[in-house]
């Protein structure tokens, strides 16, 4: 049980960080300015900068990564992500195939003897499992940037706000679901996504999206957004094809159980349907639309409430 996540902590993001420090503070940086670039304590900092920095083979892998980062900070362009994206990029190099894979099989004797292929099979894609997720994310976020983009989205937002989740055809729980943890809310009169979709964020809205896939296998993607009859009907003329409940219900189970009770289901082919909840006491009326992906479902979504407003 030894990673190669191991070696990347003691030997080379050690190593980055104690390189980064020196070089900057030979260029007049002071140590509480290192550490709010670095996003480090300044204890944290004065301790890489006083430890004796010991000879690695990632010595050279290590100075390239270095001198890149020490420029993108003095040059003012550290945004977080992108200094993240730079050491992640640099350790999954040397992970495939390089520095880090020979030293991690210097470690382990037995992964030298089995041939592994762990990093290259799961960084490089082969990794099925790996390589849809990243798909479903990928999607959801290009359809959180296209709602995020309008400026009508907003009326068909509930009060309690709106949810977007996606999976794919193998998805059996709500854990294989990608959600929007804390819902779509409003801000300045635009639709935010204030923190990025994550698996299991929204059970309720994942159950019946499972639901919707197990009826219609075409379905890979859910928005709830605001039943307003006008909303509901414009869906209706959209293409999406509405099932309205009898009964006003929130619990994702019972409404599963009410939708199996009506005889006029539409069939199997069925790429856009959506479940129509009447409000209630106590309880919003809300709109369940669906579609085979969540870039199509964003757009569709853009088409009602468009018409809404112009």
């Amino acid at each position: 049980m030894r990673p190669p996540c191991e070696l990347v902590q003691r030997d080379f993001l050690r190593a980055v960080r104690a390189s980064v420090a020196i070089s900057l503070i030979e260029d007049g940086f002071s140590q509480t300015e290192i550490a709010s670039k670095m996003d480090l304590t300044q204890a944290a900092v004065s301790k890489y900068l006083s430890q004796q920095l010991s000879k690695t083979k990632l010595a050279g892998e290590v100075d390239f990564l270095s001198k890149r980062l020490t420029e993108i900070i003095k040059t003012g362009e550290s945004s977080t992500d992108k200094i993240i994206r730079e050491i992640c990029s640099a350790c999954m190099r040397s992970r495939l195939g390089s520095t880090l894979c020979e030293m991690h099989q210097d470690k382990v004797p037995s992964l030298k003897f089995a041939n592994c292929q762990i990093c290259s099979q799961l960084l490089g894609g082969r990794d099925d499992d790996l390589a849809e997720r990243a798909i479903i994310i990928e999607d959801i976020l290009e359809a959180l940037r296209t709602i995020e983009q309008s400026d009508t989205f907003q009326v068909i937002v509930p009060q309690v706000r709106a949810n977007f989740v996606v999976c794919n055809d193998l998805a059996q729980t709500y854990k294989d679901v990608a959600g929007v943890p804390g819902r779509i809310t409003i801000i300045d009169g635009r639709a935010r996504a204030l923190i990025n979709p994550r698996f299991g964020a929204s059970q309720h809205t994942a159950e019946l999206l499972l639901y919707a896939k197990s009826t219609w296998p075409r379905v890979r993607a859910c928005l709830c957004v605001s039943g307003k009859e006008d909303i509901a009907k414009i869906a209706g003329k959209m293409g999406f094809h509405v099932l309205t409940m009898k009964e006003p219900e929130s619990s994702a189970s019972k409404i599963v159980e009410s939708l199996k009770d009506m005889v006029q289901v539409p069939g199997p082919q069925t790429e856009y349907p959506a479940i129509h909840i009447p409000g209630g006491i106590g309880i919003e009326p809300i709109l369940y639309l669906f579609s085979p992906s969540a870039r199509e479902l964003a757009s569709r979504s853009l088409r009602i409430s468009n018409s809404i407003l112009y």
